[in-house]
């Protein structure tokens, strides 16, 4: 079970991925160039949303019960805190993805009770691009932004 979940968990970065390149592109262009909010973009933040949304239930069922890396920490957590990747697994991670998906589905909704296309696609960029700073800052920390770790 936790080989199929790491596999879509580890797959569906890939979407999330593209689909904020995407996001961040038309919320940019759209916001500098003063275009209109158009189907593409509402239709993008909201398959991102979803995508999000996804790994992160994927990751809280690992999390809480398929995962070796936090079986082990929770079996000694002051013991987990002095090991790097036990550390990152059973408190970084969690905390900044949660963050990110928040920040994700933060952008979407005010950006969806803006009035004003621009900033509409202002609020998506701003909330976007602190959400994918997260994401790859955190990934590219451990490798694991085009790599793969699987326990």
């Amino acid at each position: 079970m936790n080989d199929i979940l790491v596999t879509l968990h580890s797959y569906n970065r890939y979407l999330i991925l593209a689909a904020l390149v995407f996001v961040l592109y038309r919320a940019y262009t759209g916001w500098l160039g003063r275009k209109p909010f158009e189907k593409a973009d509402n239709t993008g933040s909201a398959a991102l949303l979803g995508l999000a949304h996804l790994q992160l239930v994927i990751g809280l069922i690992q999390y809480a019960f398929t995962s070796t890396w936090t079986q082990t920490a929770f079996a000694n957590f002051g013991a987990a805190m002095k090991d790097p990747m036990l550390r990152y697994f059973a408190v970084e991670h969690i905390l900044a993805m949660v963050i990110a998906v928040t920040l994700i589905q933060l952008g979407r909704t005010f950006s969806k009770k803006a009035t004003d296309d621009t900033e509409k696609h202002r609020k998506l960029a701003i909330y976007t691009s602190i959400a994918l700073v997260i994401i790859v800052g955190t990934l590219a920390q451990k490798g694991l932004l085009f790599g793969s770790l699987r326990q």
